[in-house]
């Protein structure tokens, strides 16, 4: 569900903490990292987990990522960069990962990740899509949050999205 991380990503960001020199761009990226990182290392044959959320889904990733961040970075490109942090975090609330404390929270249950809730991706999705309703009213619920922000921000006018495609900063 790319499409739900990275509406309620930006949803969640603009609520709580509005336009003030946020990086949206590190945030929509931030947003889809985990289902990234997780479906590269299974196509890798890293892992091939029942529920289809490994490493990337754990809090453990999420501060690992933050560390690198904080260090490897240094003034304002860090402030712009920890915006993949708060993506990350957002991405595992969207997932409600706390359902899953195994992997959640691995490694403090042992070594072991969750068998559900599985990610939702399969060929299930197009060939009976009825029965993945709830997966695609989730990515419909993204799009419209993202086509709200591209409405309500006129991305469309102007060179508006040209200048957010090299900030990530969402003008009045």
């Amino acid at each position: 569900m790319l499409l739900w991380h990275m509406g309620i990503a930006v949803l969640i960001m603009y609520v709580t903490i509005g336009r003030r020199r946020v990086d949206y761009r590190y945030v929509l990226l931030g947003a889809v990292l985990p289902d990234l990182v997780d479906g590269v290392l299974h196509l890798a044959g890293v892992f091939d987990g029942p529920a289809g959320r490994w490493v990337a889904h754990t809090l453990l990733a999420a501060m690992v990522v933050a560390v690198v961040i904080l260090l490897g970075f240094k003034a304002e490109r860090r402030l712009q960069v920890f915006g993949v942090f708060v993506g990350w975090l957002l991405h595992l609330v969207g997932d409600g990962m706390w359902s899953a404390p195994k992997t959640f929270l691995w490694a403090a249950f042992g070594t072991g990740f969750a068998t559900e809730p599985r990610e939702p991706y399969s060929w299930d999705l197009v060939t009976d899509p009825l029965s993945h309703l709830t997966t695609w009213g989730g990515e419909l619920a993204g799009l419209l949050i993202l086509l709200w922000f591209f409405v309500a921000f006129r991305l469309g006018a102007d060179d508006r999205l040209g200048l957010f495609m090299k900030d990530g900063y969402l003008r009045p």
